[in-house]
């Protein structure tokens, strides 16, 4: 990549391209979505799922980096009103990888604001408990199943 395409990769862009790929994995699960307008409130997409009717998806993407290994975490607002998050990382080299997790689930195993914090709604889950159980098990979770267990 030229240092001029390498610069075109903004954050903007980034975020739509993460949204569009999320679209693109719930559409060849048989999950038909649209994305909103930029800067809608609560949420990315809306999703279309058999049996639970339209979900709302918010969508947050993490790029490895040289901080990466010091701030492995995706960072959401607990006050988004809707019912998925999706979560990618997108490594240096190699494949994307992706968690599709209900947001309640999201809520309850992500670290806890200390007092102190300015932004008590704003949550945080390391990369290390995306790849331990519960959470682990959401890995690749396209069609929107759950609950999930080490048996179903």
């Amino acid at each position: 990549m030229t240092n001029t395409a390498a610069k075109a990769l903004t954050p903007k862009v980034l975020g739509d391209a993460a949204e569009h790929y999320a679209l693109s994995q719930f559409a060849f699960a048989g999950l038909p979505g649209t994305k909103m307008p930029d800067n809608w409130k609560g949420y990315d997409l809306a999703v279309e799922t058999d049996g639970h009717g339209l979900q709302r998806v918010s969508v947050k993407l993490r790029s490895e980096s040289a901080g990466w290994k010091a701030a492995s975490w995706f960072i959401f607002d607990d006050r988004c009103e809707c019912e998925w998050i999706v979560l990618i990382f997108r490594p240096k080299d190699g494949v994307l990888r992706s968690w599709i997790i209900p947001f309640a689930d999201a809520k309850d195993n992500a670290n806890t604001p200390g007092p102190t914090r300015k932004d008590p709604w704003m949550r945080d889950i390391s990369f290390e408990k995306l790849c331990t159980e519960p959470l682990c098990l959401y890995e690749g979770n396209w069609k929107m199943g759950g609950p999930f267990s080490p048996t179903s």
